[in-house]
């Protein structure tokens, strides 16, 4: 029997309204105006969070975390050199991955082999039967990390980083 509307009310209309109103308390750090920002602390909050559910055993989430951190970092570097235009979302989530390469930002080889982890592992681990590891988590967080701390180094504006 597949759910219905009144299996998952109020909670849909919960959720519906929720995103649809605005004057709720927002998270912390990602209240900035600059496209650029936002994209920088959207990933300093995932690489936090990926680094907290590593210790706590949550790999498949880690990876996830890792993953959508570098994303971010990239889009975070492509906004500020004006490379990307902010108001046109990325077409998939390794967008940033080619885009970078195609402006020089990383090399062919880099763009290829984070491309080949996303689509060989990331989609793998998440949607399929591959198995998250604590090494395969920690190896993330740690890919992630490099990539944003160079990142944020080169653009100079690690005091808007809010990575813990």
């Amino acid at each position: 029997m597949p759910i219905n509307h009144d299996d998952i009310e109020p909670q849909l209309s919960n959720a519906q309204e929720a995103f649809r109103l605005g004057g709720q308390t927002l998270e912390e750090g990602l209240d900035v105006s600059s496209a650029e920002l936002v994209q920088l602390r959207k990933a300093c909050r995932l690489l936090s969070g990926a680094e907290r559910l590593l210790e706590d055993g949550y790999y498949t989430l880690t990876i996830e975390a890792a993953f959508t951190s570098i994303e971010r970092t990239l889009l975070f570097w492509l906004i500020t050199e004006g490379h990307h235009d902010p108001s046109q979302p990325p077409q998939s989530h390794t967008t940033a991955i080619n885009r970078s390469a195609e402006v020089g930002f990383i090399t062919d080889e880099v763009a290829t082999k984070l491309e080949d982890l996303w689509n060989e592992n990331r989609a793998y681990t998440y949607y399929q039967d591959g198995v998250a590891t604590d090494d395969r988590g920690d190896a993330m967080v740690a890919l992630a990390d490099e990539i944003h701390l160079q990142i944020v180094n080169l653009v100079g504006q690690s005091h808007d980083c809010i990575c813990e």
